[in-house]
């Protein structure tokens, strides 16, 4: 008699242990499928990612296929106050370096020498945001730069504008 109830109890405690393993299924696949799913979606978006950088975002662009339109040194900018009362200008030359390969540089370069007061003060708003010791900064510096060539981008409507470069940037 004991036996047979030691086997009952056995064959209870595993169909209990069965159920809980089969539950246990049942609630972690979902999540599990779900993490999954997550983590698929951002190796795609990391392999897009570094397709494009491969494609042309390693700065493998050959110089030679830039022409340079340069600008002259402008008026002095007043720079936005810093809190101590004191002004700051910055006085800088800009040049706008274009891909000669771009379907649209013909185009470009000849609005570019029709526009010069307008790119002055597409800088002007742009650098009057920052303060003396920000545009000391060279990271700012370079975070100018790209604010003025995403500007410079969406203003004449093309990809041909490769990058800017300032030249004498003086702040005072």
């Amino acid at each position: 008699m004991k036996k047979n109830l030691i086997t009952v109890l056995i064959l209870a405690i595993s169909i209990i242990n069965l159920v809980f393993n089969i539950l246990l299924v049942f609630v972690f696949m979902p999540s599990a499928n779900k993490t999954n799913k997550l983590i698929t979606d951002i190796a795609k978006v990391l392999d897009i990612e570094i397709a494009s950088q491969s494609n042309g975002g390693d700065g493998s662009f050959d110089v030679s296929n830039l022409a340079y339109f340069k600008l002259e040194q402008g008026n002095p900018i007043n720079l936005a106050s810093d809190g101590t009362n004191e002004a700051h200008v910055l006085q800088y030359g800009l040049t706008i370096n274009l891909d000669k390969t771009a379907s649209d540089y013909n185009k470009v370069q000849a609005t570019l020498s029709e526009s010069t007061d307008m790119i002055y003060d597409i800088t002007r708003n742009i650098v009057a945001r920052y303060t003396f010791q920000q545009v000391t900064d060279v990271t700012v510096e370079n975070q100018i730069k790209e604010e003025v060539l995403q500007s410079l981008r969406e203003t004449f409507n093309s990809e041909c504008i490769h990058s800017v470069s300032f030249y004498n940037w003086v702040a005072q």
